[in-house]
């Protein structure tokens, strides 16, 4: 009789294989008793993050809300006043905790990155708690941190101490008039105020917010030879002209690389020179016209390239409403000539030529930065007409940002982060 082997014997295996099985479940069982345990702890931190990033971003709302009616409304109480007072008043200067619900709340602070060239940013750091930040609470806690940087335009209606502002050399002859006295509803203005020399000739005429009727006196009606700083409250910075750019594209009005010159309907090719008359009309807002390349001149003569800068000729009937309303702003130079009406702010990073004629004027504010300053700003009369004159005349209401534009503190792109401790 043939025996079986006993390694092939497979009786009595199933005892070995449940007591494996039921081991492993054993394992599973405990690993999900285990895990059910600690998942309420997880998700209560979760709940205690998310809790602190809502503070900290609650703490950030704050700071944004007090810039802005720091420039809205003045005065305001919790607001901060513009420039930032220093040292920073409580509870934006990181000092206080603010309780913020029952949850928690955070702590915020308020500083200038860059008071000389930007003086209009500001940069905000928020630290939200839950449930306090307090040393002597034993519960569990969690923080957050977050950080950005807001900046407004500049507040022209009050800023600027003139109608006519000029950094450099000034020429006003013919039968202009540079008018400062016309709304005094944002406080006194000169006519006009250049960091190098004016000159008046003709029957032209300056007047500043003086008290008295006689016209082109200076130190009353006009200053010359100012100081550059006189003009930092009122220049635009990168932060502003980023901000400009997107409104003008969104509005259809930007001219730049990759957008139409104005030379030809529809063309992709930037030349840097744009032209608004009869046959190429612009319509009102943010109009912003670009360098070539699409970026800001530099501030150093030495790193300039004027073949970079832009040149915008202005003449014939170039608004598509026959007043224009809104704020042209020229990476370059401006020429300006004809009978038109420009209700707003003209600004020129270079030079600007204004030849009026008829009953055309600018009732608002005209900003000419010079940044290389081989020619003097020139506001003067077209002499082949009898009736003709270049006007500006100051007007507060003209200066309000148009539609689609902050009127407060927002946030500059790309500078939102969250920071580690």
């Amino acid at each position: 009789m043939k025996l079986t082997p006993m390694l092939r014997n497979e009786s009595g295996v199933a005892l070995p294989m449940a007591m494996i099985v039921l081991v492993a479940l054993t394992t599973l069982m405990v690993a999900f008793a285990v895990l059910s345990q600690t998942e309420p702890v997880i998700a209560h931190n979760q709940l205690r993050v998310t809790q602190a990033r809502a503070h900290a971003e609650a703490g950030f709302e704050r700071a944004v809300w007090a810039l802005s009616q720091g420039v809205i409304a003045p005065g305001t109480n919790a607001s901060l006043a513009a420039p930032l007072p220093v040292p920073t008043p409580a509870p934006y200067d990181g000092s206080i905790f603010v309780a913020n619900g029952n949850t928690g709340g955070y702590v915020v602070s308020v500083t200038s990155p860059d008071p000389v060239d930007s003086p209009n940013a500001r940069q905000i750091t928020s630290t939200g708690w839950t449930p306090t930040n307090a040393v002597t609470d034993s519960r569990t806690k969690a923080h957050r941190r977050i950080q950005a940087t807001v900046e407004r335009l500049p507040a022209f209606a009050f800023e600027t101490p003139c109608a006519l502002c000029v950094k450099g050399d000034l020429g006003v002859g013919g039968n202009a008039l540079v008018d400062g006295t016309t709304d005094t509803s944002c406080g006194n203005k000169k006519g006009s105020i250049t960091s190098g020399r004016t000159d008046v000739s003709g029957s032209a005429s300056i007047k500043g917010s003086d008290g008295n009727t006689t016209e082109n006196q200076e130190g009353s009606d006009y200053l010359q030879n100012q100081p550059a700083d006189l003009f930092k409250g009122i220049t635009l910075d990168a932060g502003n002209f980023k901000v400009l750019r997107e409104l003008a594209k969104k509005n259809g009005t930007y001219f730049g690389p990759g957008y139409p010159d104005g030379t030809a309907a529809g063309s992709p090719s930037y030349t840097g020179s744009v032209t608004f008359n009869s046959s190429n009309k612009v319509k009102n807002g943010i109009v912003f016209i670009d360098t070539l390349s699409g970026t800001d001149i530099p501030t150093a003569p030495a790193s300039q390239n004027p073949a970079d800068f832009a040149s915008l000729s202005i003449n014939g009937n170039p608004f598509v409403s026959g007043a224009f309303e809104g704020w042209i702003i020229v990476n370059g130079s401006l020429s300006i000539s004809g009978n038109m009406a420009i209700n707003g702010l003209v600004y020129a990073v270079n030079d600007l030529t204004y030849n009026g004629t008829g009953t055309g004027e600018i009732r608002g504010l005209a900003i000419s930065q010079n940044v290389r300053d081989t020619t003097a700003t020139a506001i003067s009369s077209d002499d082949t007409s009898t009736t003709g004159n270049s006007r500006i005349r100051f007007n507060c209401a003209n200066l309000t940002p148009p539609a689609g534009a902050p009127i407060g503190f927002a946030l500059v792109p790309g500078t939102y982060r969250e920071l580690s401790d």
